[in-house]
């Protein structure tokens, strides 16, 4: 099993995925209990400390659901108020993740608080950091169109399978319901773009991430992901079955 970042030869950018018309919305997703907001949004030194070398824009902290479905399937386990601010806070995890990846902020992934894992969960966004650095380049990416975010309670069953994998298992994942486009480009310093992934409009790309809320002192409150895995793969299909149903 991969992770749908790992597997560039899928051409899957979904990373922990969330659509820009999602983060850019001026609406924000009802909650029972109100989403926390980053605090110290403009204090340099306090994103240095977590591996960023600038300050994200407020707009990043500043993300809605708007037109992403969520739907609950906890059978009341959870409620559909915490499951929309749970959601709420998966869009803004990812919004902060594709500023990094854009931003070429490979230490801010690697040592920030989206991950419990982060250099499992963000591999492929660290590495393609890196490699176009060293290229001297710098990195676009564009994510998959997000339809709906699932929320599905994980058995413990699937405990094994998700820690031979070296992620962390959690009694909840969201199945991310997305398609193309979507596009990994390389840009030299004399704006030359080389594209390096792509999917096709309306191509496909399912996706499940593991995980659990976390309230961020910088951030506010984020999904933090454990786990995350490529759908459209035999051998996660084979080992999640239902989670990975549309």
């Amino acid at each position: 099993m991969r992770r749908a970042l790992g597997a560039a030869a899928l051409l899957l950018l979904t990373a922990c995925g969330q659509s820009a018309t999602a983060t850019r919305s001026p609406s924000a997703a009802h909650s029972a209990t109100p989403t926390v907001a980053a605090t110290t949004t403009g204090d340099l030194a306090a994103w240095q400390r977590e591996g960023a070398t600038e300050v994200p824009p407020a707009s990043v902290a500043a993300v809605s659901l708007g037109g992403v479905q969520v739907v609950n399937q906890t059978n009341g386990a959870v409620s559909d108020a915490d499951a929309q601010r749970w959601a709420l806070a998966y869009a803004r995890a990812n919004a902060y993740e594709f500023w990094a990846w854009n931003h070429m902020q490979d230490q801010f992934l690697q040592n920030g608080a989206l991950s419990p894992v982060a250099l499992r969960v963000f591999s492929y966004d660290i590495s393609t950091i890196r490699d176009a650095r060293a290229a001297g380049s710098t990195v676009t990416v564009t994510r998959l169109v997000l339809r709906r975010l699932v929320l599905r309670p994980v058995p413990d069953s699937a405990r094994a399978a998700i820690q031979a994998q070296v992620f962390v298992y959690t009694p909840y994942a969201f199945f991310l319901d997305q398609v193309g486009p979507s596009e990994l480009d390389w840009v030299a310093a004399n704006g030359t773009k080389t594209v390096k992934a792509r999917r096709d409009p309306g191509a496909a790309a399912p996706e499940l991430v593991g995980g659990q809320l976390t309230s961020d002192p910088l951030m506010g409150d984020i999904w933090s992901a454990a786990s995350d895995f490529d759908c459209t793969s035999p051998n996660v299909r084979q080992s999640f079955g239902a989670l990975c149903n549309q």
